[in-house]
């Protein structure tokens, strides 16, 4: 027989699950009630929010989970499930870039309705890279064997014709679950994927006279990019985001660099100066650091909204891509 005391506890917990669970059918996030949609929108990284705003317009809301912390060190908490469960489609890049908290967030969601679409692993394989880079790097050294590089580069925001395929599925999948507005995300899609291609011209336009396109990129992020405007990359610092670079590596570097006349090393904003890319100066002191963002998260946070989940402007990609284009323009020879 069941005491007061018993019963009492019983009926708290009652109470908990009830509340617990009107809370999970409600559409109340203050995040949500302050954006469009829908279609309400989560993404991974910042390029995919700019991608769904050009696609979507003023019909979408949208929510971006790495602003100012990067796909390879997110932590996800109970707030990204409830993001999720009032969400209608969940962009992630896949492969390996942000599976570890995006699959989570999204079985976490219990959102039937919800539509996760991994735009890396929807791409073609012709325009997907291998990790089997050309350079040799890492092979000497020790890895840490939790930092799963994966079968494919998932690094494509970066790439112009992996930018545009992504945008495209974007539209198809925005008209999947918004019909009724299929014909302006048809137009907006046309029109910004011709925004791109214009890009692209301005790249090659901007480096059509470097008769040196070797760098030291910073980490394994710049391998499309690299292709999309016919540069060379040697090697890379830090073989895992985040992780100092062995001093043999140094050394390796250090005669890579002079046995294939690289002048630039490509350093990102989200990392500090005292670095192993400033110790690779130290050491080859003709070196340039040219800042080449690999655009994963936001360096500046004027650039976000007021809570952090959303960039001001749309056009944030092209102008981070053309600044990029401009700094490796003025170092490159």
């Amino acid at each position: 027989m069941t005491s007061p005391r018993g019963v009492r506890a019983l009926g708290l917990v009652a109470a908990i699950v009830m509340v617990a669970g009107l809370a999970g059918c409600t559409r109340s996030t203050p995040l949500w009630s302050k954006r469009g949609g829908p279609p309400r929108v989560v993404v991974t990284i910042p390029a995919l929010d700019n991608f769904v705003r050009k696609v979507g317009g003023k019909h979408v809301g949208i929510v971006c989970l790495c602003t100012t912390q990067g796909p390879h060190h997110y932590q996800f908490n109970a707030q990204d499930a409830i993001l999720l469960r009032e969400a209608d489609l969940f962009f992630a890049i896949g492969l390996t870039l942000d599976n570890k908290f995006a699959d989570p967030i999204q079985v976490q969601s219990h959102n039937p309705r919800l539509q996760y679409v991994k735009l890396g692993e929807r791409l073609p394989k012709h325009l997907l890279q291998s990790n089997e880079s050309e350079h040799e790097h890492g092979k000497e050294e020790d890895h840490d064997h939790d930092h799963d590089h994966g079968e494919y580069d998932p690094h494509v925001w970066l790439g112009i014709p992996q930018a545009i395929r992504m945008v495209e599925i974007i539209r198809d999948e925005l008209k999947a679950v918004d019909a009724g507005h299929a014909a302006e995300y048809d137009e907006n899609a046309a029109e910004y994927i011709g925004k791109l291609k214009k890009l692209h011209e301005y790249g090659k336009e901007k480096l059509k006279d470097k008769k040196n396109r070797n760098l030291i990129a910073f980490h394994e992020s710049l391998g499309y990019f690299a292709k999309s405007f016919d540069l060379k990359i040697v090697d890379v610092i830090e073989t895992i985001p985040g992780a100092e670079a062995a001093p043999a590596h140094l050394v390796k570097l250090v005669k890579e660099c002079q046995e294939k006349n690289v002048r630039v090393v490509a350093v990102e904003p989200q990392y500090p100066k005292e670095t192993s890319a400033e110790q690779l100066r130290r050491q080859k002191k003709d070196i340039q650091m040219v800042v080449v963002d690999p655009l994963e998260t936001v360096e500046d946070k004027k650039e976000l909204t007021e809570d952090e989940k959303e960039l001001k402007s749309p056009d944030w990609y092209e102008t981070k891509m053309r600044i990029n284009l401009n700094n490796l323009a003025e170092n490159l020879r």
